[in-house]
């Protein structure tokens, strides 16, 4: 099917837009498809810019763990059914994790966990509109200046000719209308046969036998496995209170995670989980290990969390201050039960991922829900073409 390229030329009645594009909200935008490799999902590496060559491309970012891009992404199926073709295709972009622990879900330590993510998502969304991943290290969420669900539309030549960070649904339209063609009765997302999704409730955050409560705003620090490409079965998470930061004592939150991608759990008949800190010189930490509680009944999936009191000689903005971390437990499947030590550096520094942990360090509340993210559109009959 021919497509309209208003590109070429204007059609009565139509907005014009400076330059032939747009962007809204800091993210990258009226410039070329910056060079970056992606991952199909299942596995085959790709050049962003030769997966784009040559058609309409339009790019949604998402995860796991975002509320708002779960709520929204029924609009991008919508416009996928009505414009995919041999020169429009869509792809989400799956990428680092907006709100660790949502779901239970920590984030990826390596490609092939973020595409057993990607896999999740792509599952648990019911989604048509094809899927690649980021790489690891986030190239192409930190090249297009990308946040948890931003939209981008490319030409054919590579140019990025839309871009928004928290598109509305006629945010969408309106650019594919005018860089595509017009759609005479668009499909409404409520229209399509997609999964109605359970509301996430809050992360529980008290003190128990087994948790922790987390005061509003600490950072993520940055942590790195010291064997990435092993199966960490539990994931750390490590945070730091604005004391610690600013003057180099305060608290360190440790919490410990089995991931659900690799469905694992603990073994309560074995011992419990233990951590060990190996620290420099010059900063005490207490308690420098501890074991966890024993959780419910034979077996439980909940995270394993502790408080850690750290001093040091001075502010850790004026030292490049890391400590090491080996955590000791059973790994544990339906298949498998294996005695683990594996560890971690923690730098005292944030981590920068673009991530808050869901219902805790969120900072400064804002709108509740934000313009487009109502939910579909109820929908009306009619038979649905492109205007061409």
């Amino acid at each position: 099917m021919a497509l309209s390229h208003p590109l070429h030329a204007q059609r009565s009645g139509e907005r014009r837009r400076g330059n032939g594009g747009s962007n809204q909200g800091g993210v990258l935008g009226n410039s070329p498809l910056p060079d970056v490799n992606a991952l199909t999902a299942d596995g085959k590496p790709v050049n962003l810019r030769e997966l784009c060559d040559g058609k309409y491309t339009l790019l949604a970012m998402g995860c796991l763990t975002c509320p708002e891009f779960h709520r929204s992404y029924p609009e991008i199926e919508a416009a996928n059914q009505d414009y995919a073709s041999d020169d429009v295709q869509f792809f989400y972009v799956y990428k680092s994790l907006r709100h660790p622990e949502l779901g239970g879900y920590v984030e990826a330590q390596n490609q092939n966990e973020r595409l057993l993510q990607l896999k999740e998502a792509r599952e648990m969304l019911g989604t048509q509109a094809p899927w690649i991943a980021d790489s690891i290290d986030n190239s192409i969420r930190d090249a297009l200046q990308s946040g948890s669900r931003s939209v981008y539309l490319v030409s054919p030549e590579g140019k990025i000719v839309f871009s928004h960070n928290k598109p509305t649904r006629s945010d969408i339209r309106e650019a594919l209308s005018q860089f595509v063609g017009e759609i005479e009765q668009p499909t409404l997302a409520s229209e399509l046969d997609l999964p109605q999704l359970p509301r996430r409730r809050q992360n529980l955050n008290v003190d128990s036998e087994i948790r922790v409560a987390r005061p509003e705003g600490l950072t993520i620090l940055v942590q790195t496995a010291k064997t990435p490409e092993q199966t960490y079965y539990v994931k750390l998470r490590a945070e730091a209170d604005a004391e610690l930061l600013q003057t180099g004592t305060g608290k360190l939150f440790l919490g410990f995670y089995p991931d659900p991608i690799h469905n694992v759990h603990w073994n309560n008949l074995t011992e419990p989980m233990k951590y060990t800190l190996t620290l420099p010189e010059g900063v005490e930490a207490t308690p420098m290990e501890a074991s966890a509680n024993k959780g419910p009944g034979d077996k439980d999936t909940q995270p394993r969390q502790f408080w850690v009191t750290v001093k040091s000689d001075g502010p850790l903005s004026s030292i490049d201050l890391s400590i090491d971390l080996s955590m000791h437990y059973f790994g544990c499947t339906e298949d498998m039960c294996e005695a683990l030590t594996q560890e971690y550096t923690i730098e005292f520094k944030e981590a920068g991922m673009d991530s808050r942990t869901f219902g805790f360090n969120r900072g400064p509340r804002g709108r509740a829900r934000q313009e487009g993210d109502r939910g579909p559109e109820r929908s009306r009959p009619g038979q649905r073409r492109r205007i061409q």
